[in-house]
Parts: C-alpha cells; structure tokens; sequence
C-alpha cells in the first residue's frame, strides 16, 4: 500500500475480503488514502469495485480485514452510520425520493427545525441556496421534484448532497457518466475544492481521461484482487489494461465492410413538438448507423418515436417498405424494433428478478406449453446461451440481476434484446458507465449483429465510439439532423463541426 508521505491518512483498508456464496467479490484488498488525496480506483465490470465501496460504506459487512477512519476503528452496521462516521457516497445510478423536492432530497433525514421540533423550511432553503451557488450548481433546482429533473441534473443535486455532509471521505461512482462536458468541468472543479480542503476522494471511474483531472494516484482490481497501485503520472493506458484484464488488450474493433441490404427504417420530415423537427433518416439492414449529438438535442427523442412512446405531429415513418405508425412499444416490437434504454435502472432491468428472467422475459409468450406453463428446460438454455455468448459474468442464471456489475447488467438488457431476433435494433448510450474491455465487447458484437444482416442505430455522446463501429453517422443539432456523414467524410473533425453548426 502506498501514499504520498506528505499526506495523513484518512481512509486505511487492509486485508479486506467478502464473497457471497461460492463467489468471491474481494479478496485481501488493501489501500491507503491520504487527507486530501484523489484516489481513483479501475477495473472491470466485476472486479469488485462495487462490492469494495459498499464496504467502506457500510452496504456490506466484510468477511474479514480492517478498516481505519481518521484513526479509529471502522466498522460500519449499515450506511447511515457509516455517513455519521464521515463516508459519503453519490453512487453510479441516482438514488432519491422521485416524488420530493431537491431541496427536501438534500436533507431528507438531517432538516434544520426551529425550537418547537417543526422543520425549519427558511433556514433550509438558505442552507440549500448557500450550497448551490458554492458548487455552481443552479438554485432554481431546489424547488423542483427530482423525478422532473434530466439524469445528469439528478446527478449534480446527489453531488451537492454529499458534499454537504462535511464529509472526511467522499466517494463517487461514475459520477461523470451522465454529465455534459461542462458540468464534468464543473465536478472538476468541486474535486479540487474538496480536495484542498481536506477530504479524500475515492473516484471510481471507466474514463482514462479523466485520470489526470481527478487523481493523484489509482488503483487496479481484478478479479476482486488489488492487481496495481500507483501514482497518476505513471497512468500509462497499456499498463492499466493490462493490470485489468490480466492480458495486453487490443481495443480495436474488427469491423469488416459494410454490404447494406434494403432499407429497414426510414423517416421523412419527422416532428416530435418541441423535442424532433423535421427528421430524415434511413437505416439499412447490415450496417451500423450511428446518431451523434449535444444534449437536447433530439437523439433520444427520435429513437423513441420510432419505438413509439412519442407521438408525431407530422412526417412519416416506414419499416421495411411499410408504413409505421405504433401506438407504443408493443407494437413497435411487433414489427420487429428492439429498444435498449439510456437508464438501464428505471427503464431497463426488472430488479426483483434474477438474470435469467430479465433476458427471458420478452420471449415469455414463445416459452408457453399447451397449459399456459413455462417451459423451464427451454426457458434456462435460451438464457444460458446468451449468457455464455456475451459473457455475463453471473454465477449462475438464479443470481439477482442486481447484483451483477453495470457492465453486465447492460450485457444482460443486450442479450434480452437479441433473443428477440430484432429487424432494426436501436441503442441509446449502450457503454455508458462501463470499462474498456466490457465495452469492447459490446461494440464488436452489435457490429456482428449489423453484418448477420441486422439494421443498428446507436445513439451515442461517446464520439470515439461511434466513430469506432459505425458505417454512416447522423448528427442532430436543436432538434434537426445538421448533417449526414460517412467515408472519408467521417471524421471526428467533421461531426464536432456539424454539432457546434460551424461549417468550412
């Protein structure tokens, strides 16, 4: 375990393991973190990174090993004790009271009240508004219902809250992956702040760029082991995908020529009010078409037309030569569209199931015997096969999609849609919040799915990655398409162009 020499430690972890079942999540961790200190941590969708920070947060008891906070003994009996100790924590997908302000989501559980035990609401607006102009976070927020806000807005409000704790270590888990470039500039800079004043920082984080924005060391897990601890100036990107995989990684996609087949989707002069305006676009069986833009933009608004959960107000839309009007998602399904959601939590997996349910629960209808029973035999070797063929790292069928990793749970909602045998398969950010190599592993196969003859539209901020899989891409700009690109025309240059309107 290292640190800097010049930093008190806050945070001591050694010989930390915990396993559930016959599976082991981590084993003999061990790591120190500096007063003040960024500490970021990487690893594969199931190297413990999850079941590590849960620990340190009091989610999951340990197995075995110690931890120290500020020098005591800690051995948090469940997350609020372990905030009370000074461990906060804004985790990867936003947890809150949907149905609540963000004022009453900042201190839900900790209100200032007035003499005779009633909340004392002026005094909390001011606490509120104090903290949002710190964080440069917009005050107007505060008044509105949290389930109204966008996902990166609900992100920026759970920040603030676990800033406000006063905090000796702060963990945030993929905090990034659902901000704009500004408001990433913005966490930055609430990182430093943070930091400067003494708070350690555990950073658990997919993006190498980020690396030098917000660590000062890192860490590597692999396979639930501490596989490399070093300091950010030696975050060489080869040796950190070694140290995850266990294995030099080649990122690159093997992407053979596109031969594209008949128009699968089409739409002419589509408008969704207020969200779409006047919207062509094609997709081919075969190919991999690509929709790149800022957000609010438009992209996910028109993916969802054509899935059917918006309603045009003009223009038309045509799978496979025929006109498509759905009245929703069943029957944009029936036609043959398979959607993967942006929110793989609230719009994604069925969390009270387990794996093999949440990739079956679509074909369900198909698995019926005579009598209305599930055939469980067939049920469990069609989940099995996907399992095996994206490789889903779950212990069994049985497990509780939950508990699986992000990257995985992903995994799991591509495999659901796959079994489905889909005409056109539209994914809205199919890698976000997910490593290197798990994202890889996605990207090949929805290129494979698009060369069996498949019409695949991935709507993605990642620009790499779209430039990395895709045949044409479509860029929207306030709500229109600003341009159509491919060949040698599709560079990155030409698509941040197009977004930003600049035109040579």
């Amino acid at each position: 375990m290292t640190t800097r020499s010049d930093v008190r430690p806050i945070l001591s972890v050694s010989g930390l393991s915990k396993s559930f079942g016959a599976t082991a999540a981590v084993t003999d961790v061990g790591f120190t973190l500096g007063a003040g200190e960024r500490l970021a941590v990487l690893g594969e969708n199931g190297a413990g990174k999850s079941t590590l920070i849960k620990i340190v947060a009091g989610v999951y008891p340990p197995d075995g090993g110690e931890m120290v906070l500020d020098g005591a003994p800690h051995r948090p009996a469940s997350p609020g004790t372990a905030l009370a100790g000074g461990v906060s924590v804004v985790y990867q997908e936003p947890s809150f009271f949907p149905r609540l302000s963000v004022l009453e989501n900042l201190y839900v559980g900790r209100e200032p009240r007035d003499r005779a035990g009633q909340v004392d609401w002026r005094r909390m607006r001011g606490r509120g508004e104090e903290l949002f102009r710190r964080l440069d976070v917009p005050v107007e927020l505060l008044t509105r219902r949290m389930d109204a806000l966008s996902l990166a807005e609900q992100q920026l409000a759970l920040i603030a809250r676990a800033v406000d704790v006063e905090a000796k270590v702060l963990i945030l888990d993929e905090p990034t992956s659902i901000l704009t470039d500004a408001e990433v500039r913005r966490l930055f800079l609430i990182v430093q702040r943070l930091s400067e004043a003494g708070v350690g920082v555990l950073y658990i984080t997919h993006r190498f760029e980020e690396l030098e924005h917000v660590a000062d060391r890192f860490i590597v897990l692999k396979d639930g082991r501490l596989a490399g601890d070093l300091p950010a100036s030696e975050a060489d990107h080869d040796r950190i995908l070694e140290m995850m995989s266990g294995r030099p990684v080649n990122a690159a996609i093997s992407r053979s020529p596109a031969r594209p087949g008949r128009v699968m989707l089409e739409t002419s002069g589509l408008t969704v009010p207020g969200a779409v305006s006047d919207v062509d676009l094609t997709v081919r069986g075969g190919e991999v078409v690509g929709l790149y833009g800022l957000v609010g933009a438009g992209r996910t608004e028109l993916a969802l037309t054509v899935f059917g959960v918006l309603r045009p107000s003009a223009g038309t839309m045509r799978v496979d030569g025929e006109p498509h009007t759905p009245r929703g998602p069943r029957d944009a399904m029936a036609r043959g569209i398979a959607y993967l959601p942006e929110d793989r939590k609230t719009l994604g997996i069925f969390p009270g199931m387990d794996t093999l349910s949440n990739i079956t629960a679509v074909k369900l209808p198909e698995l019926l015997g005579r009598l209305g029973v599930i055939r469980r035999a067939e049920e469990r070797e069609l989940a099995t096969s996907w399992i095996d063929r994206l490789r889903i790292k779950a212990p069994s069928p049985a497990f509780p999609v939950t508990g699986l990793s992000g990257g995985h749970q992903q995994k799991t909602l591509f495999a659901r849609q796959l079994a489905t045998e889909p005409k056109i398969l539209i994914l809205d950010e199919p890698t976000r919040g997910i490593d290197v190599a798990t994202k890889t592993d996605i990207q090949q196969r929805l290129v494979e799915v698009a060369r069996d003859g498949t019409a695949v539209l991935v709507v993605s901020s990642d620009l790499p990655e779209l430039l990395a899989v895709s045949d044409r891409v479509y860029v929207m700009r306030e709500g229109r398409m600003a341009a159509e690109l491919s060949g040698d025309d599709l560079t990155e240059d030409a698509v941040l162009r197009a977004t930003m309107g600049v035109h040579r």
